[in-house]
């Protein structure tokens, strides 16, 4: 980080429910439906737990997990509660916005994905710290290269 320019606003933290919160309270609109009560109500691991288990039946139906209307409409179609289906729609828009997926732990740590073929290997519940930065006006990888502050590294696969 201290190779980056100011040319871009930015902020890194750890990304746990009281920091995403925090961020979100600043970043997000309540045109969209965030309202400090909404993200109270969706930053929490009762609600992530559901929220996993409403976009794993959801990615079942083989429709893009990144389409919001589509998301929306599936709420809708199988959540009998309208709260309910806005919550679970502004946490999809907080996932496809800042990437708190379902796997996101609220704790600063990645939770290991217990379908992946890797799962069996690491025999845990998590995986590495988190890092979350936000760029107002990010760089491209071309520049943060020209500056140093990033190297990329060609990746091996461990299984194929």
């Amino acid at each position: 980080m201290h190779k980056m320019p100011p040319k871009a606003e930015r902020s890194s933290f750890i990304p746990t429910y009281d920091n995403m919160r925090r961020f979100a309270e600043q970043e997000l609109i309540e045109k969209e439906g965030f309202t400090k009560p909404c993200l109270t109500a969706i930053l929490t691991p009762d609600f992530s737990e559901g929220y996993a288990g409403f976009m794993a039946a959801y990615t079942s139906t083989g429709k893009d997990v990144h389409n919001r209307k589509l998301v929306k409409k599936y709420a809708k179609k199988t959540l009998p509660d309208p709260e309910q289906q806005n919550l679970n729609c502004a946490r999809h828009v907080m996932q496809e916005e800042f990437g708190a997926n379902p796997l996101f732990a609220g704790n600063g740590l990645t939770k290991v994905d217990q379908n992946n073929r890797y799962a069996k290997d690491i025999d845990q519940d998590f995986g590495v710290v988190e890092t979350f930065t936000f760029e107002r006006d990010p760089l491209t990888i071309d520049e943060l290269q020209t500056l140093g502050a990033v190297t990329l590294i060609p990746a091996i696969p461990l299984k194929a």
